[in-house]
C-alpha cells in the first residue's frame, strides 16, 4: 500500500504529470530540456525528477555531462496502466497539448 501511495502523491502534482506525459512522449530527455518546455527553473525540475524517481515511475541514466530521463522501463504493467489511464484523461488539456507542441518542434 505504501508503494502505491508513494505513486499517487508523486502524480498528484501538476508540474510532475507534466513530466511524466513528456517521457511518455519522448524516450528520453535531459532536465535543461524538460526545464524549457515546463518553464521552470533547473532545481525545481530536478526536484520533480527526483520525486518521480523514488516513486518509481521514472529512471535516468548519464551520458558524459548529463542526465537523461525515462520512463520507468521496469514499472509494475498494472501501475503503467493506471498511469496510461490519467495521461489519457488529460491528453485534450491545453497545457499538456503545448507541452507535446514544444516537445516536437
Amino acid at each position: 500500500m505504501k508503494k502505491i501511495l508513494k505513486i499517487l502523491k508523486a502524480l498528484s502534482e501538476e508540474h510532475r504529470l507534466r513530466i511524466v506525459n513528456l517521457l511518455i512522449h519522448e524516450k528520453s530527455l535531459c532536465v535543461c530540456e524538460i526545464t524549457k518546455i515546463i518553464g521552470l527553473s533547473q532545481p525545481t525540475i530536478s526536484l520533480n525528477l527526483k520525486k518521480l524517481e523514488e516513486a518509481e515511475i521514472v529512471e535516468h541514466s548519464k551520458k558524459g555531462l548529463w542526465v537523461y530521463y525515462d520512463f520507468n522501463s521496469n514499472i509494475d504493467k498494472e501501475i503503467e496502466l493506471v498511469i496510461m489511464s490519467i495521461l489519457n484523461k488529460i491528453k485534450n488539456d491545453k497545457i499538456i497539448k503545448n507541452d507535446i507542441l514544444k516537445l516536437i518542434k
